[in-house]
């Protein structure tokens, strides 16, 4: 990515949704056991979903500014690699509010969420919209949201159930927007 003022930025990919198959019970025993807790049909949907560009997301990298955003995602487990709660730090950014979990690395990162704005263009950009409410002052959240004072992770199979639905409709709702940018923007001939 190059700026007109010739700033590049390097770009590493990250899975912003996760199944949490392979966290560990030391992360977390109570999502281990609500994962266990899963009937065969819900095994079959929910823990091995097709890695697709829905589900797809790029940060910048550099060797300076550790750790990355794909890094704090997952091991700060406020966040737990949950692309709603990292939203809502970013959220925070762009209003100035900087208390969050990620709070360190957006700031190590500022210039590249400088490109965009503000929220509201991040999050079309990236297609987010259905991570937020219609009017871009709040976020969805995919289990409630209590101000990032538990982990991230779901502890109950009911939370699991949940979160992995509202995450494969996200990516479903994702993609079909990606797809619908492209075919405005570049149509067939």
């Amino acid at each position: 990515m190059y700026e007109a003022d010739g700033t590049s930025f390097v770009l590493g990919s990250d899975a912003i949704t996760s199944s949490y198959t392979r966290w560990s019970r030391r992360k977390s025993k109570s999502l281990a056991d609500a994962i266990t807790a899963l009937d065969e049909d819900q095994r079959s949907r929910y823990l091995n979903p097709p890695y697709t560009i829905g589900s797809a997301m790029i940060w910048p990298v550099r060797t300076k500014d550790r750790p990355t955003m794909n890094t704090a995602r997952g091991l700060r487990l406020s966040i737990a690699d949950r692309m709603d709660l990292t939203l809502e730090c970013i959220r925070r950014h762009y209003e100035g509010e900087p208390e969050s979990p990620l709070a360190d690395v957006i700031t190590a990162y500022a210039d590249f969420f400088a490109l965009f704005g503000g929220f509201r263009e991040f999050v079309d950009f990236f297609h987010f919209q259905d991570l937020v409410t219609p009017d871009y002052d709040e976020v969805r959240f995919y289990l409630p949201f209590d101000d990032f004072t538990r982990s991230g992770t779901p502890t109950t199979t009911e939370e699991y159930v949940t979160y992995r639905e509202a995450t494969l409709e996200f990516i479903e709702g994702r993609k079909r927007r990606m797809a619908e940018w492209v075919m405005k923007h570049h149509p067939r001939d």
